[in-house]
């Protein structure tokens, strides 16, 4: 599935700001920064990906970004002894990503796409996992905070749980939008 040049142009300042906002939660915040990288690690990444004008950051780079990344999470589900919670997602998300990048995937339809095989089988799994996060993250956006107005005191929004639960939404459902691009 190709997207055009200004839907994939779209995606990618969407990703762009979503990867931009979880750098400066872990900047700011300075709580799960490892998970705060991951995600704006993704988001950098996809952004890259769709990015119209190419992809500013050699792909061997983020090779090692994933493959590190997803080492160090799937080190916390072995020692946890739980593949659920947020150590897992990081995991399978890191894991996302470096197939995407082995299959040489783009928003612009260079890449898998075209034969079903192995990877377009892993592809439309993942889709699934992340349509499935997608909406676990739009049921978050929805509750209400616990102690309305104490949360924004010290760093204003980006302590709120539903700017987060808000950002990961739209990076779970960009990802499922590039990843069906590799079915």
């Amino acid at each position: 599935m190709a997207l055009t040049g200004w839907v994939a142009g779209t995606f990618a300042v969407v990703c762009l700001g979503v990867g931009l906002l979880h750098l400066l939660r872990a900047a700011l915040l300075r709580l799960d920064v490892a998970g705060e990288l991951s995600h704006a690690a993704m988001g950098l990444g996809m952004a890259a990906m769709f990015s119209p004008l190419g992809n500013p950051v050699p792909g061997p780079v983020w090779t090692v970004v994933f493959a590190l990344a997803m080492a160090w999470f799937g080190g916390v589900v072995v020692r946890s002894r739980t593949f659920g919670g947020d150590a897992g997602h990081h995991a399978v998300g890191s894991g996302a990503m470096l197939l995407m990048l082995a299959a040489g995937h783009s928003a612009h339809g260079r890449g898998a796409a075209g034969t079903l095989g192995a990877v377009s089988v892993a592809a439309l799994a993942l889709t699934g996992y992340f349509a499935w996060h997608a909406l676990r993250c739009a049921d978050s956006c929805r509750r209400p905070e616990p102690t309305p107005g104490a949360v924004a005191v010290r760093t204003g929004v980006l302590e709120a749980p539903h700017v987060a639960a808000a950002a990961q939404l739209v990076s779970a459902a960009t990802m499922s939008v590039m990843l069906l691009g590799m079915v």
